[in-house]
């Protein structure tokens, strides 16, 4: 069994360690959108949308871990 500092310790490296994949899939879909000529606005929107979407689970991310926070104190 962990204990609790140890728990902490594993959940703040799963928390870097997310927050470092989500950075580097905004880039990769952002160096495909720099890179790709579209031909079809939609293929444009969905890619936008893929970006938005990784940027709000960044937010979420950080909005739970303040919660988290909170709830410690």
């Amino acid at each position: 069994m962990l204990c609790g500092a140890c728990m902490l310790t594993m959940d703040t490296v799963f928390e870097r360690e997310l927050k470092k994949i989500v950075a580097l899939r905004i880039d990769d879909l952002k160096d495909s959108l720099a890179s790709n000529n579209y031909t079809e606005v939609s293929d444009f929107r969905y890619l936008m949308g893929k970006i938005a979407a990784f940027k709000d689970l960044d937010d979420m991310m950080a909005e739970a871990h303040e919660a988290a926070d909170q709830r410690n104190r």
